[in-house]
């Protein structure tokens, strides 16, 4: 009886050892904003809002420099990746420390460029998230700026990172157009909104995108106050 129950002891150890084992890392939760911040608005006026969402990632685009960038992150108790320049714009992230980013300014066939600000996140030892913002200044030059940012994914983004990507749009005809042209590599983070709330996220501002969905999922959105589209979504990396 006394080797049986050791051997019964022993198999209820191992299995629940193989099931530790195979369910892996839990899921990790971000509380996403991607947020194009009017010219004229103060670090103080940037950081209270911010606070008021609880984000913990936070993709953000300004008309600013990087002293402003540096109060807003100071503000939040986020480290700042960046700030990136795009002309007129930059952008800039507030997350935890990042393992590495640049700023790249991706050639476009009609001799412009697209810059993409891009940083990489450790989640733990195996996991990573990859957050990318740029801007697409119109519906007619989008085709080419999408091809050029999903030919930057494929190359020099870790295959394996789960992605966030938000674009600054001038109108709702661009956002749509963007959106339809990263199918399937990203989703919309807008259908993760009630369907109620979708023509609320269809403006100027930063439309938010993530992927794949295997790695990455949204589990509900909402759309925030303010001049521009702003949204806040918890973004779910997956085991």
């Amino acid at each position: 009886m006394i080797g049986r129950a050791w051997w019964i002891g022993a198999l209820v150890l191992f299995v629940g050892g193989c099931a530790v084992r195979l369910g892996g890392p839990r899921p990790v939760e971000y509380r996403t904003v991607a947020l194009s911040a009017a010219g004229g608005a103060t670090p103080a006026q940037i950081a209270a809002y911010l606070k008021e969402t609880g984000a913990n990632v936070v993709l953000l685009a300004a008309p600013a420099d990087s002293a402003w960038f540096a109060e807003v992150a100071r503000r939040v108790e986020l480290k700042l990746s960046g700030p990136g320049s795009a002309g007129q714009t930059a952008f800039a992230f507030l997350a935890t420390e990042p393992v590495g980013d640049t700023t790249v300014a991706l050639g476009l066939p009609d001799g412009g460029e697209l810059v993409v600000h891009d940083a990489l996140y450790r989640v733990d030892k195996n996991r990573y998230l990859d957050l990318l913002a740029t801007h697409i200044g119109s519906a007619d030059s989008s085709l080419e700026s999408i091809r050029a940012l999903l030919r930057y994914v494929a190359t020099d983004v870790m295959t394996r990172a789960a992605v966030v990507l938000a674009i600054e749009v001038p109108d709702a005809e661009t956002g749509d157009r963007v959106a339809q042209l990263l199918e399937p590599a990203f989703l919309d983070a807008r259908e993760c909104l009630p369907e109620s709330a979708r023509a609320a996220a269809a403006g100027p501002g930063m439309r938010l995108f993530y992927g794949p969905e295997a790695r990455l999922r949204c589990e509900s959105a909402r759309v925030l106050e303010g001049d521009a589209v702003t949204m806040l979504a918890r973004l779910i990396v997956g085991r």
